[in-house]
């Protein structure tokens, strides 16, 4: 076996290392399980395959790229693992990530060819090996920052199609790196090929920077727009309950004035011993009553729009509500986080209702502030009993769901250092939820 030939294939695989780095940088948030017990899978899912490729690399002059799907394959499995997020997401990230690394790995190819003029990629060097393992490694620490702040993205924005057309963009340019190496390195040195091969690289690493910046801002400003919608619904929700509420108090007060009327009339009638006359002016007047569809859950405007919003619509399908609301105004959980949870809850419990008859229907829901700052949100429906899980996290069980309400729930719940439990039995989902406001 040649030892050389043998260590620089390990050396160069270091390079999954700093890529394994910032694959999970824009995934802190979605770490699944314990950190030692993900460190150790990573860590397999890197020395081994590094190991088979090693010793492969020594006994045969197998080319580089033809052995790359040994590590990359199992990376992103386990990947994919140690993390909850929908497979496009971390593809769009591993892929993207794939796609910076892929120009280092050119990088080391020019170096080399510097030093080994009329060497070849299969013989690449030693040397080459340990500058491509500083410069990942120097890239890892610089990239991490900036990797780090799509933890918004990732966390926040849910639209697949966006993270799906991504996957092409990246696979360009990891495509170009694979395609640009050069084989023999004598090509570079021959007229103007080196100047196009830096120049091309440099272009393209620029290109694909300016891409992942304008790919950021564009994701950002959909959030925007959508977290503007939702304050807007909200707002359209207040204000339908504000002036379901007026239209109440007005039709109430033109009743109350009128009601001396009546009663002088009621007792004209009861004096002249025209009973049946009584019945028939009551029956009119409890008819002329105005029904008021609002009702006051709880002091807080936006949240009381909101569960008079999922009230009418449970009450359209059938379905009957146990709620015992108790909270204050002013929380220091913001209208729209609160809104969120709330709304994702009795969406997942009104759909889930709809599917089953409606004899076996309900929704229980108790939403109760405590004094030490903390609001506590219990939730009951029945559902049809099939539920879709992914270890423990449960799906959703539309065809090509991921159960991003929930994820949603639990990502509320973490930003106020609170929790989210879900469960269930054989016919009953169970949700409840502390946000420490």
């Amino acid at each position: 076996m040649n030892m050389t030939r043998f260590f620089t294939s390990l050396i160069t695989w270091y390079i999954s290392v700093p890529t394994s780095i910032l694959c999970f940088a824009p995934m802190k948030h979605q770490i699944r399980g314990s950190r030692r017990k993900n460190l150790l899978l990573v860590f397999l899912s890197i020395a081994v395959p590094s190991l088979i490729i090693a010793v492969l690399k020594a006994n045969f002059l197998i080319p580089r790229n033809a052995l790359m799907p040994i590590i990359v394959i199992p990376a992103f499995l386990i990947y994919l693992k140690c993390i909850r997020v929908p497979v496009y997401k971390a593809l769009s990230v591993f892929v993207l990530v794939a796609a910076f690394m892929s120009f280092l790995m050119n990088v080391s190819n020019g170096f080399d060819a510097q030093l080994h003029p009329y060497g070849a990629l299969n013989d690449y060097s030693l040397q080459a090996a340990v500058f491509l393992a500083v410069i990942s490694t120097l890239f890892a620490l610089i990239a991490y920052y900036p990797a780090s702040k799509a933890t918004v993205i990732i966390d926040r924005f849910d639209i697949p199609r966006v993270y799906i057309a991504s996957v092409p963009v990246w696979g360009i340019f990891l495509a170009f790196n694979l395609l640009i190496s050069p084989r023999k390195y004598e090509t570079l040195h021959v007229n103007l090929m080196q100047l196009a091969f830096w120049g091309s690289l440099s272009l393209f690493f620029l290109l694909l920077c300016l891409l992942c910046v304008w790919f950021y801002y564009v994701v950002f400003d959909m959030m925007k727009k959508a977290e503007t919608e939702k304050r807007n619904q909200i707002l359209e929700m207040q204000e339908s309950a504000y002036l379901s509420g007026q239209r109440y108090m007005k039709e109430t007060a033109k009743i109350r004035h009128d009601f001396k009327h009546t009663i002088g009339t009621l007792d004209a009638l009861v004096s002249a011993g025209d009973l049946s006359s009584v019945r028939a002016y009551l029956d009119d007047y409890l008819a002329l009553q105005p029904t008021n569809d609002t009702i006051a859950f709880c002091e807080n405007p936006a949240v009381n729009a909101l569960l008079n919003y999922y009230m009418h619509m449970a009450k359209s399908a059938g379905i009957p509500l146990g709620w015992d609301i108790s909270m204050p105004q002013e929380l220091a959980v913001s209208d729209i986080d609160l809104c969120g949870v709330l709304g994702n809850i009795l969406e997942n419990a009104i759909h889930a209702c709809e599917k089953i008859p409606k004899a076996d229907r309900f929704i229980d829901l108790t939403l109760q502030y405590e004094q030490e700052g903390s609001l506590y949100i219990v939730a009951t429906n029945s559902f049809d009993g099939r539920v879709r899980m992914n270890g423990t996290d449960y799906l959703s069980t539309s065809s090509h769901g991921s159960g991003l309400g929930l994820i949603s729930i639990r990502e509320t719940a973490e930003k106020y250092n609170g929790l989210a439990r879900f469960s269930h039995d054989e016919k009953e989902f169970h949700t409840d939820v502390m946000l420490k406001a």
